[in-house]
């Protein structure tokens, strides 16, 4: 969030962070579409950070972690034969 001042002038900007972590339990049958759907929602979230870091540092790193992630996707759907 940023604070303005009356003439639109920035007086500070507020970030939060978020530090909850949510992982889904991988077990009993078709656990494979739920590693499937969460590895896939993680490909979207580094792939939106990735963007944003262009020129700039982490921006090569978060590029091989969204192809790693889809990898493990791809592998998931192939083994369940889902794919």
């Amino acid at each position: 969030m940023i604070n303005r001042d009356s003439r639109k002038g920035n007086l500070r900007a507020v970030r939060t962070l978020n530090t909850r972590i949510q992982t889904e339990l991988l077990i009993g049958p078709d656990w494979e579409v739920l590693a499937h759907a969460e590895l896939k929602r993680l490909a979207l979230e580094v792939g939106t950070y990735h963007t944003q870091l262009e020129d700039a540092p982490g921006h090569e790193e978060t590029g091989r972690a969204v192809i790693a992630l889809n990898a493990a996707c791809r592998a998931i759907a192939e083994c369940s034969g889902t794919h």
